[in-house]
């Protein structure tokens, strides 16, 4: 007995170190694309569900990160705050200034932002407050448009779904004609990448023409173990490693963190950066995510 106990402890020391550990560190997650339509190499660092939390005063850390990569661009997939009454936005709004002197930004909307804007009875003015600050400084906060990078020939489309979308225990279909009634079609003489923060849908993307989908929300599944995964399905792209829980209280979401494909569109879904409610990270750092585009050939 006095062994079992002995053992009991050491598991449950173990899972908060590691809990510990892995709340409070990001890992580096690199992908590259080449496509005829992209005509000058363009380096994008994805940020997503920062959710407030700061590597280091001020973000220091994660800052220092993004410098020496070096990025073309950096683009925010939603979800940087919290959506709580009186929340507390400037130690993000700081972080995004010091970032934005030095890169283009381009700030798409996750479910936090959403519903501060929309319900301002719940959050009061945390929403106008937030987009003000974040006005005084060169960033291009999107909820539904495009922006076009003419020189590298890539159009990013952000695309902000109704809350509808983001509801717990419901089973709802999303159809391409309303991304494009939303945001706007994409641009076929451009490489266009769709910024859409639930990875969900990603039929309904890929349908609708985004060469490229990137994606949060998750947080990774919070928690993420090994699966048995065949030898055909990872050939096909299934993930031997996978989080465990979603956002809609189900376990083993099948876009949870990495890179999917289909039918010539591909998803990168960013584990995220922080954490909200259960702030919990097992197995699962945050996620700086890096895309390089390229033109074929292109360096």
């Amino acid at each position: 007995m006095d062994i079992l106990i002995w053992i009991i402890i050491v598991i449950i020391v173990l899972g908060i170190w590691i809990c510990t550990f892995d709340t409070n560190r990001f890992t580096v997650s690199e992908y590259g694309y080449a496509d005829k339509r992209i005509v000058k190499s363009l380096k994008v660092v994805f940020l997503s569900d920062l959710h407030c939390k700061m590597y280091g005063p001020g973000g220091k850390f994660l800052i220092e990160k993004i410098k020496e990569i070096g990025p073309d661009l950096i683009i925010c997939g939603g979800d940087m705050i919290n959506a709580h009454p009186g929340a507390k936005t400037d130690k993000v709004v700081g972080f995004l200034r010091e970032l934005s002197g030095d890169f283009p930004m381009v700030y798409a909307f996750g479910n936090h932002e959403l519903r501060l804007k929309l319900y301002p009875e719940n959050y009061g003015d945390v929403w106008d407050k937030y987009l003000k600050a974040l006005s005084e400084f060169d960033l291009k906060i999107i909820e539904n448009g495009a922006v076009k990078f003419e020189d590298s020939g890539v159009n990013i489309i952000c695309f902000s779904a109704e809350r509808k979308y983001y509801k717990r225990n419901t089973k709802v279909e999303m159809d391409p004609s309303y991304i494009a009634q939303t945001a706007g079609s994409p641009d076929p003489g451009t490489f266009n990448i769709l910024l859409a923060h639930n990875p969900g849908f990603f039929d309904a993307y890929a349908e609708y023409g985004a060469d490229l989908t990137l994606s949060g929300h998750l947080h990774g599944g919070l928690m993420r173990v090994p699966v048995p995964v065949s030898k055909k399905a990872r050939e096909a792209g299934a993930h031997v490693m996978r989080g465990v829980f979603s956002p809609r209280i189900r376990l083993f979401p099948k876009y949870d963190g990495g890179r999917f494909d289909k039918g010539g569109r591909s998803m990168i879904v960013s584990r995220g950066l922080g954490t909200h409610t259960i702030p919990v990270r097992i197995f699962n750092p945050g996620d700086l995510v890096v895309i390089d585009l390229k033109p074929p050939g292109g360096v």
